[in-house]
């Protein structure tokens, strides 16, 4: 659970609260140390407090900031094949649309990216969330949460904090809704999409079905194709708003 109190970044300013319990999540992706952390954040304050955390934390190997669109794509392109974890305020960025955004990171897909930001609106939430897989938190998330979310990113995983996943199933939740009511799944099916979208691997899920790694694959691909989806990240998205998880019990 989050500790009360314990925020990096508020509503005014920086909130710099360090206790023994500060580093507990992140221990266990200690190991880490081939990744590099981009911050692109040009609040100064804000760019402090990430960094203070970031090198004790000890997560990783080199800490690289940009404060403006010129420098960072520099910094993605000398680093183009290297371990990167890139935090990033779009808003405080000269980005002219979202075509432009999405077109700017497109030559960078595996690069993993936790947007950050004072606020989002519903198309904002969508074209990160899903439409470019991202993971997404707000400013003034307490520092528990927001370490939770760069372990997750760090990890692979699909983190939204829940204040915005709320925001995001309200866009369009009656299309949405008719829309899945059109896909059949079997209960099999909606079982495995509901042990990946909290997380579990495809070795797991095998385990946890009592079924063979292979016929997990196919499973998979066949509920894959049922959607039209092709990540899961959007695997999750239809999880959460089809009703097969509760948004409540996972950090998603």
């Amino acid at each position: 659970m989050p500790l009360k109190g314990d925020s990096l970044i508020g509503h005014h300013g920086i909130s710099l609260y360090h206790n023994k319990y500060c580093l507990v999540r992140a221990k266990y992706i200690k190991q880490m140390t081939n990744t590099i952390l981009i911050i692109a954040d040009n609040q100064p304050l804000t760019a402090f407090a990430l960094r203070t955390w970031a090198k004790e934390s000890e997560l990783f190997n080199s800490i690289i900031e940009s404060s403006d669109k010129q420098t960072l794509k520099e910094s993605l392109n000398n680093l183009f094949d290297e371990d990167v974890l890139l935090i990033i305020d779009i808003e405080l960025f000269d980005f002219s649309d979202k075509d432009e955004l999405v077109a700017f990171f497109q030559t960078h897909n595996q690069l993993r990216k936790l947007f950050i930001g004072d606020h989002f609106n519903e198309e904002e939430l969508s074209l990160i969330a899903e439409d470019m897989q991202s993971n997404i938190v707000l400013k003034n998330v307490e520092l528990e949460e927001l370490k939770i979310a760069i372990s997750f990113s760090l990890k692979g995983r699909y983190y939204i904090q829940s204040e915005l996943l709320n925001l995001l199933m309200r866009k369009n939740s009656t299309q949405v809704k008719a829309g899945y009511e059109e896909v059949h799944l079997t209960p099999t099916e909606k079982d495995i999409v509901s042990l990946i979208a909290s997380g579990k691997t495809t070795k797991e899920v095998a385990v946890i079905r009592s079924l063979s790694y292979h016929t997990i694959v196919t499973h998979r691909k066949n509920i894959f194709r049922k959607l039209g989806i092709s990540s899961i990240h959007a695997l999750t998205i239809y999880a959460i708003k089809a009703g097969l998880i509760d948004p409540t019990e996972y950090y998603i």
